[in-house]
């Protein structure tokens, strides 16, 4: 392992440049979509699905549905029929959404109308505090923290019948404080912050690949993959762990000693386009860090004092062609109308430059819509 620092530039929080760097079946169901003001409630999970992007509102108890291309308010999903509760994360697969549920299930919707297709749950998932949802394939992955019990674990779930395939867990995983995933091919790679450790698991057949521990991981909350990288953030030491993809070999800590990178306990990750880009959540300049994915070089960081990007507790990423959206918790930073609760933030990839906040005070004024499906369960 070795450690690189970068040489701090003068522009302190500016960007800056670096020379050299279980209910199975659609369910009949009367769906309600309904919005009633132009804010979010916690965002705290986003994706893209039927050519809109789509936030969990954790606090809300509810699902936004917006037009990236105009930034415009289509909707909001509050529907008891969606069973949302404490939705915390969202990923698409094929025609449908999935969202996972803090108390322990996961709703499917479809991506272009927003209809439910049906709630999964039961004790057979043993979902336990889930985190996280990844697709892969003809697969859903959902990570439980396991707070309440102590044991976290991976639900692989069939998405086109909803049933369960398998569980992954047990003391060989070294699940502690599972807190976030990435799929990379065949496996998928779990950050574990109760662990400090890196734990990659076969996909096919739920079995242990290798747990990477310590060797500068500490408080890992957050993961990606990238350019033969796997990319961890680690919260408690202001630092990114590089891990190579092939053999799990720890390469470099790139710590922000110097304030070169703009850490400031780490956490969401996302990987695109060769980069990474890296979310720090907490104090007075929440900020968004990218890096290149194969030799950790960084380019920007980008944060209140240089926007504004109105950041505050910075919760999730989606990445659409060139643009990269985040999403705050708080509303704490803005004075944008109706953001107090959570706003939305685009930038540009290449330069970080802000391209819009939402909510903002042109948005047009959101209405209610009604759709109806009935279908035989199988």
């Amino acid at each position: 392992m070795r450690l690189r620092r970068w040489k701090r530039t003068a522009v302190g929080w500016l960007t800056f440049s670096v020379l050299a760097a279980t209910s199975v079946g659609i369910i009949p169901t009367s769906a309600s979509a309904t919005s009633s003001a132009l804010e979010f409630n916690s965002p705290s999970g986003l994706a893209f699905g039927g050519g809109h992007l789509w936030v969990t509102n954790e606090a809300g108890n509810s699902v936004s549905e917006i037009n990236p291309s105009s930034g415009s308010w289509i909707t909001t999903l509050r529907s008891s029929n969606y069973e949302f509760n404490r939705p915390t994360a969202i990923t698409r697969s094929g025609a449908d959404l999935f969202i996972t549920n803090a108390v322990g299930s996961v709703s499917e919707i479809r991506a272009d109308n927003g209809v439910l297709v049906r709630v999964i749950s039961g004790a057979q998932f043993r979902f336990v505090d889930p985190v996280a949802i990844e697709a892969t394939g003809r697969t859903i992955l959902v990570l439980n923290a396991g707070r309440s019990n102590g044991a976290g674990s991976i639900t692989v779930i069939n998405t086109r019948t909803g049933s369960l395939v398998r569980t992954v867990s047990g003391s060989r995983f070294a699940f502690a404080d599972p807190v976030a995933l990435a799929v990379s091919g065949p496996n998928v790679f779990v950050a574990d912050k109760g662990n400090n450790s890196m734990t990659e698991v076969s996909i096919a057949h739920g079995r242990l690949v290798r747990v990477v521990s310590q060797q500068g991981l500490s408080a890992p909350d957050g993961i990606a993959v990238g350019a033969g990288h796997v990319w961890v953030a680690d919260s408690a030491s202001n630092a990114a762990t590089e891990i190579a993809l092939a053999t799990g070999a720890v390469i470099a800590t790139e710590t922000d000693s110097d304030g070169s990178y703009g850490f400031g306990s780490p956490s969401a990750v996302i990987g695109s386009g060769g980069n990474i880009f890296i979310a720090s959540p907490f104090g007075t300049s929440p900020m968004v860090t990218k890096l290149s994915a194969s030799n950790g070089q960084p380019s920007w960081y980008m944060c209140n004092t240089n926007g504004p990007y109105y950041f505050s507790l910075l919760s999730a990423f989606a990445v659409s062609g060139s643009t990269l959206w985040v999403a705050s918790r708080s509303g704490a930073n803005s004075t944008t109308p109706g953001a107090l609760t959570g706003s939305l933030t685009e930038l540009s990839t290449g330069s970080g430059a802000l391209i819009t906040t939402l909510p903002s005070a042109t948005n047009p004024v959101p209405t209610t819509t009604s759709t109806t499906t009935t279908t035989t369960l199988p």
